[in-house]
């Protein structure tokens, strides 16, 4: 028998949606790392394409690997697109705190003020409870604006409808305030980041009401 066709939905291949095993590692991070290549945020703190090529390989690595331990890690499509969530209450295990003391070791001073000046200013606020957080969501060049991002976004998002719950995320790009604007979030508070920095957008999801 020959190898079934795609299932399409008006013309368009229905994108495959699975959790990311650890074994993806490393297709999982080719992809976030060239979707975020021209992040408004990442290039404010990397400039250079050699500050990123040899800082953003480290920083996106522990973010995934700490996800793949205690949080989720969702990819669409053989990891043309890839979401990390944290759940509510934080990271099931914490990593390691020499595994972030190793990533900040490779920054300069500089870069690593411009991290703590973007954390104070696009943290969660205190008191709001459980929720859902989308960490990194990116997908490859070449297929954005197919759908890819809501497909992957999507089990994390049913899920806190569900149960209840809201999500939050944060974007330095107005563009993707759009987007995520379409995936029910709204922005709760804006920043521009200083030293003529990018204006960051944290924005939340409230639970959608789930028909049974």
């Amino acid at each position: 028998m020959g190898d079934r066709p795609p299932v399409r939905v008006h013309d368009r291949a229905v994108p495959t949606v699975v959790r990311c095993p650890p074994a993806a590692r490393e297709r999982a991070l080719e992809t976030v790392l060239a979707a975020f290549r021209t992040d408004p945020l990442l290039r404010w703190v990397w400039p250079s394409d050699e500050r990123y090529d040899g800082c953003a390989p480290g920083f996106f690595g522990t973010l995934l690997d700490g996800r793949f331990a205690g949080g989720e890690v969702w990819s669409a499509d053989d990891g043309a697109a890839i979401a990390m969530w944290d759940p509510p209450g934080g990271l099931y295990v914490e990593p390691p705190g020499q595994c972030w003391e190793a990533v900040r070791a490779q920054h300069t001073a500089g870069e690593r003020a411009a991290w703590d000046s973007y954390h104070r200013a696009m943290s969660v606020p205190e008191g709001v409870g459980p929720h859902w957080y989308l960490g990194v969501l990116g997908t490859e060049p070449a297929r954005q604006g197919t759908g890819l991002g809501r497909a992957v976004s999507a089990p994390i998002l049913a899920a806190a409808d569900r149960s209840g719950l809201p999500a939050y995320l944060e974007t330095a790009s107005e563009q993707n305030v759009t987007i995520y604007r379409r995936l029910g979030f709204e922005p709760v508070r804006d920043e521009a980041m200083p030293d003529g920095g990018p204006t960051c957008w944290l924005m939340r999801r409230d639970p959608r009401p789930v028909t049974w």
